[in-house]
């Protein structure tokens, strides 16, 4: 049996629910709740046959770590997480295929964020950097909604190693900085391409730097000087996504 973590808010309970029930081996709900989707969501794992717990909210609070998980907790089989090698072997074999890397993210709440948008692209793989946050953390579930649970992810110790082998397979490394002077609309992201971001307070590490093939910024023309990483994360892989629709 693998590991379990735990996940919670309506939204990510009900994806797993729906996309992976085979995972959920418990559902922990508010007792007397009155939310008319928690109790569809009661009902449809009754029918599926999944054990149901009604519980108290300090124990909801204990398993999830938070005040905000809307009444209900699921217990989850964690999903496989690639390494190096069985990341290079999946993709490989796909198509010019999309990589999000994040280079050293230590907020799970923007983790969670990029993993929203990474899934709703249909980004191939997301690539954290080993020993940063844990993905068990509920926070990261809940701010992407579930998607952290249902998106191809691999965990790689060294990341600079691990982009040599995704040249070998015929990526194009592009990196983000506010130090960039080429706007990232310029950049062909048709073709095998790893989108790097780096962490909130100092950027791509300079070692993954010199990696990169490019280097692009988003232009800012207000007041402020920068963007939060999960919105740039968003708006480099929506033009990634529009340009591949192009064509």
């Amino acid at each position: 049996m693998g590991k379990r973590v735990f996940i919670y808010g309506i939204n990510p309970v009900l994806e797993a629910l729906t996309h992976h029930a085979e995972r959920v081996s418990q559902i922990y709900f508010l007792e007397k709740t009155n939310n008319p989707r928690i109790k569809n969501i009661i009902k449809e794992a009754d029918q599926k046959g999944l054990r149901l717990s009604h519980v108290s909210k300090d124990v909801l609070e204990e398993l999830s770590f938070t005040k905000k998980n809307q009444g209900i907790v699921a217990e989850i089989d964690q999903r496989n997480l690639f390494d190096s090698k069985t990341a290079i072997a999946y993709l490989s074999n796909i198509d010019d295929p999309v990589v999000l890397i994040l280079d050293d993210l230590d907020d799970p709440r923007n983790i969670g964020a990029c993993f929203r948008t990474a899934n709703a692209v249909k980004v191939d793989m997301v690539v954290l950097s080993k020993n940063r946050v844990s993905l068990e953390s509920p926070i990261i579930s809940k701010v992407s909604s579930g998607a952290s649970e249902l998106t191809n992810t691999a965990i790689i110790s060294n990341l600079s190693q691990f982009i040599d082998r995704l040249k070998d397979i015929g990526f194009w490394i592009c990196g983000t900085s506010g130090d960039s002077t080429t706007d990232f609309r310029t950049i062909d992201y048709t073709q095998s391409t790893a989108i790097i971001m780096g962490s909130e307070a100092k950027g791509m590490r300079r070692l993954t730097e010199k990696k990169c093939d490019h280097v692009v910024s988003i232009p800012i023309n207000g007041e402020v000087d920068s963007l939060n990483v999960s919105v740039s994360c968003g708006v480099i892989l929506y033009e990634a996504v529009r340009q591949r629709q192009s064509i």
